[in-house]
């Protein structure tokens, strides 16, 4: 069976693409807030990374399955899965590209309201991705509990909160209809990217082990 040394060193080689996730988001962050294309742009070259360092994993995992056996290699199986549901992860967070360029290049108004809200979506991703960086850094079953049950859950019941804010802006004609397609898409690609986060951490869980 794995040591634990052993699994923290597989976890470890998610850290880098993790890291990358991050930048990723405070690049959105800062070209919604600046509204600048170039940090866009820098979200692209981080996501090209990601789909090399994600190739990368895949080839280590296919390499170690075809040498272990019994635990380890269930461990490493399970590892495949993590890694595909870090890879829609960070397609998610790409779903976010496109929205933002169109909304920077036709300078098109979010309420105010909208725009704090976008703002605290970013926020929570970034906290979520950390909490998940530091349980690829430490194995900790602590963190894995917190990022299945309360920070995933959390952040997908503000998305859910949000859209429900959106509509009534909507109604009310605060919110400009061209707008909406745009955070509706943030909103999905949040909801979606915790969704992933959140199946990471169950299936690192211990008891998803045996």
């Amino acid at each position: 069976m794995m040591t634990t040394g052993s699994v923290r060193e597989q976890l470890g080689l998610f850290s880098g693409v993790v890291t990358n996730l991050i930048i990723m988001v405070e690049k959105a962050s800062s070209g919604f807030n600046r509204q600048r294309a170039a940090d866009l742009e820098e979200m692209l070259h981080h996501q090209k990374i990601v789909v090399d360092e994600i190739s990368l994993l895949s080839s280590r995992l296919d390499g170690l399955l075809s040498t272990e056996q019994g635990d380890s290699r269930d461990f490493c199986l399970k590892l495949e899965s993590v890694l595909a549901h870090v890879q829609l992860m960070s397609e998610d967070i790409g779903e976010m590209i496109p929205a933002l360029k169109k909304q920077i290049s036709q300078g098109i108004p979010f309420s105010k309201k909208g725009i704090i809200q976008t703002n605290e979506l970013f926020e929570g991703q970034l906290e979520m991705l950390r909490v998940l960086a530091d349980i690829f850094q430490t194995d900790n079953e602590v963190l894995k509990t917190f990022l299945r049950q309360e920070k995933g859950p959390s952040l997908c019941q503000r998305c859910i909160d949000f859209a429900t804010d959106h509509e009534a802006r909507l109604v009310e004609g605060l919110c400009l209809p061209h707008a909406a397609p745009i955070f509706l898409t943030l909103l999905d690609a949040v909801r979606n990217m915790a969704q992933h986060g959140m199946e990471v951490a169950h299936l690192l869980m211990l008891e998803q082990r045996s």
